[in-house]
């Protein structure tokens, strides 16, 4: 019997210590890498609101980060050009209402959008995070099961996270990101979904797009630099994914134009070094000359 009563007394002060370590991340823990995207989203959220007159935004995960040298966009296209690229797991609700926020009548809005926004969750793991530390009320756009799921989830990516250190520009973009560092474990296709459909992301867009038509905002689409494979040309999932973006909106390109080789890799498929950032920052250029 005795045994028994102080198995249980274990029991329940594990489970307390538990609830308590629980509570304790949840309302306190700063979590390094939301410092970092909070960090980041203030360096792109000041350089926006100093500029005057109309602006152009390039907005999306980290790839659009690595990518656009927006400090060099701006001086040769003569309007001011914001790096709103943060990162994938925020989501894309999360990455159109941080657009949201700064957009204003007359403002050109990019969004180059890794494919992975279209099909994963609205507001994801990392927009989860974001909210327990610094908007809980948003927290409900999650149900129960999917705060447990993101909580649990978060904790294990805080405990392997590694601060990275680039110099950012002005504008808010990575610059001098030189050699490659891509690990052979991250060195292979991305895994789309069979088919394109309609997610609860997509409707968000279609939401947004409207909305700036109303606001005469300008809104554009591209595609994201990555490294390319074969199987992409094959790829269902992209056709369709295409075709609906040129269908409803005003489009920049086509996949095929933006898969990089490895030389232009960095540490990610989806993150290129200044090899890479140089030649998309120079099309890029080159597109919204042609595209005035």
């Amino acid at each position: 019997m005795e045994g028994t009563k102080t198995m249980m007394l274990g029991f329940w002060l594990c489970l307390t210590a538990i609830l308590l370590l629980g509570m304790s991340y949840f309302f306190f823990y700063q979590a390094k890498g939301i410092l970092r995207i909070k960090q980041l989203m203030e360096i792109k959220s000041t350089y926006a609101t100093r500029t005057t007159g109309p602006k152009r935004m390039v907005v999306g995960g980290s790839d659009v980060l690595y990518s656009f040298d927006t400090d060099r966009v701006g001086r040769e296209t003569s309007m001011p050009t914001v790096n709103f690229g943060v990162n994938v797991g925020l989501g894309m609700g999360f990455l159109l209402d941080m657009a949201r926020e700064q957009a204003e009548s007359s403002d050109d809005i990019v969004l180059c959008l890794a494919y992975s926004l279209y099909y994963k969750p609205a507001y994801d793991v990392f927009a989860y995070e974001y909210y327990r530390m610094y908007d809980k009320r948003k927290l409900n756009r999650f149900t129960w099961k999917q705060q447990a799921y993101y909580f649990i989830g978060n904790v294990k990516l805080n405990m392997g996270y590694k601060q990275k250190q680039f110099d950012i520009a002005e504008s808010g973009a990575y610059i001098n990101v030189s050699g490659a560092l891509l690990p052979d474990e991250k060195d292979k296709s991305l895994q789309f979904p069979a088919h394109f459909t309609k997610t609860e992301a997509v409707l968000a867009l279609e939401a947004f797009c409207e909305e700036c038509k109303r606001k005469n905002i300008r809104v554009r689409i591209t595609y994201p630099s990555t490294l390319g494979f074969d199987v992409y040309h094959e790829s269902a999932y992209l056709a369709e994914l295409t075709a609906y973006l040129h269908e409803n909106y005003e489009v920049i390109g086509e996949p095929k134009n933006y898969f990089v080789p490895k030389t232009a890799i960095f540490n990610s498929v989806y993150h290129v070094n200044s090899i890479g950032q140089q030649e998309r920052t120079e099309r890029f250029i080159e597109e919204l000359t042609e595209r005035k």
